[in-house]
């Protein structure tokens, strides 16, 4: 049984999900590696234009395996954070959309995976938790950075300190989901997100996302980046496209020629 499945469920969007329900989805060092390994072929692939982080067995990931931490010490927990960072980064710096179909828990690593996505969506009957206290270790999974940018430093501060779990109706009304699906329907809404993301123009859609990640905090270091990102957007084919379509008064297809390909 694979610990990561990883599979096409509409023309062109992926599903990568873990697999691992006796843990609960726990995230270890082996199911780490494969969603490193998937993400690295499909963000590369001109096979799929969005993918859904999803679930087997009724829970997105309920955090980091614990008995694979019984004999880390300094030199290994540093190199099994920087490991850690290779998915985070591949997440964070990802130019094609990501939607999460959260189902049951999200907790510790499995909220961080959650949070670098584009778009969250819940099911009622799911939940959102940072227990890491509960067994002595801080926030990682880049929680620190993606958590106030969701709900603000005042509730993640308390989310965080006082190990808050976060359900359904609380996580959508604090803006830390963006869409509630009923139990066992966070998939389907979150593929139908995923073919509404993919529909955009690929250059502006990830140039937009990085300009949203670097998140400048003053109106000229915006206006500088705004300057880059569009004069880039004018050159891309997506952009002649855009404009023949509007003139044409038809629908632009930002896909064609990866279409054409395929």
């Amino acid at each position: 049984m694979p610990i990561v499945v990883a599979e096409t469920v509409e023309k062109r969007i992926a599903r990568i999900a873990i697999n691992v329900p006796e843990k609960r989805n726990a995230i270890g060092p082996d199911v780490r590696d494969q969603l490193i390994a998937f993400l690295s072929e499909y963000l590369q692939s001109d096979k799929f234009d969005a993918i859904v982080l999803g679930s087997e067995a009724g829970n997105f990931c309920s955090g980091g395996d614990i008995n694979t931490m019984r004999n880390v010490d300094l030199k290994s927990g540093l190199q099994r954070m920087q490991d850690n960072h290779k998915l985070v980064n591949l997440l964070a710096c990802a130019q094609k959309p990501l939607v999460a179909a959260v189902e049951g828990y999200a907790m510790g690593a499995g909220a961080g995976i959650a949070l670098l996505c584009d778009s969250i969506v819940l099911a009622e009957g799911g939940s959102f938790g940072f227990p890491f206290f509960s067994v002595g270790l801080t926030p990682d999974y880049g929680i620190i950075y993606t958590l106030p940018r969701r709900v603000g430093s005042a509730k993640a501060r308390q989310f965080l300190l006082r190990r808050q779990i976060i359900d359904s109706a609380q996580a959508l009304g604090v803006g830390l989901v963006d869409e509630i699906a009923v139990d066992g329907g966070a998939e389907e809404r979150a593929i139908e997100i995923a073919i509404e993301m993919a529909d955009a123009p690929q250059t502006a859609f990830s140039l937009t996302k990085r300009h949203l990640m670097m998140e400048p905090q003053n109106l000229a270091t915006a206006l500088e980046l705004e300057c880059m990102s569009q004069s880039l957007a004018f050159s891309s084919s997506e952009f002649t496209e855009g404009l023949d379509a509007f003139f044409e008064k038809r629908r632009p297809n930002f896909h064609c020629k990866t279409e054409k390909n395929d």
